[in-house]
């Protein structure tokens, strides 16, 4: 917050408002926890039905933390648990982004007029075959370095991409990783068998609760 007070425009000069204060905040907030909690929402379902996933999880966790609490340095070591942002190419938060064009453009022969709104889909992407292999199953392996590499950059952009790309996109990643591995490191999930009901609203989510067993280890 103080940030936000004392931030001013590099060329005019001039500070934020109150309004514009709070509407900052209000972004920061809502963005920060509602598209993770989502997230993870998607993530323990996906391991709840793949237990040989959730055990590599679990015997990676084991390894590299046993029982104590993880550091930044640490998620460097989680490479399994990180590779789970396979969750995130199936379920998406940021499933369209839409871009105001400024100016009259053409991409692939087709005409976009400036003013009108063009829109990227990472859930459409994410399950292209041309990028992707049995695209509607869960495989983190997909996110193996060598696997990445072999891809077109933007085949996965779950956070978007070039300078509009999310800000919190880094936190939100380390704080995924930590959190699933805490959950799996300390609870077994068994989801149910459902086809999960979605809501496209801002963000994608569920429309209906997402059934879980969950027991302590």
């Amino acid at each position: 917050m103080s940030l936000l007070l004392q931030a001013q425009d590099p060329e005019g000069g001039m500070a934020l408002d109150d309004d514009e204060v709070r509407d900052q905040a209000l972004i920061f907030l809502l963005a920060g926890h509602e598209t993770t909690a989502t997230t993870l929402t998607f993530t323990m379902h996906l391991l709840g039905l793949h237990a040989d996933a959730q055990q590599r999880v679990l015997d990676e966790v084991r390894s590299i933390l046993g029982t104590r609490t993880p550091t930044i340095e640490d998620t460097r070591a989680l490479e399994y648990a990180t590779m789970v942002k396979e969750a995130m190419r199936l379920y998406p938060a940021a499933y369209a982004i839409p871009r105001l064009a400024v100016k009259d453009d053409e991409i692939n022969g087709y005409r976009i007029p400036a003013g009108s709104v063009a829109v990227s889909s990472p859930w459409v992407t994410h399950r292209h075959p041309k990028y992707w292999d049995e695209p509607e199953e869960f495989d983190p392996d997909r996110f193996t370095a060598e696997r990445e590499k072999a891809r077109p950059r933007y085949a996965y952009f779950p956070f978007g991409g070039g300078p509009r790309a999310c800000i919190g996109q880094y936190f939100s990643m380390l704080e995924a990783v930590i959190v699933t591995a805490m959950l799996v490191r300390d609870y077994q999930f068994t989801a149910a068998k459902q086809q999960i009901k979605l809501f496209t609203g801002i963000t994608l989510r569920p429309a209906e609760p997402v059934l879980s067993r969950i027991e302590r280890r």
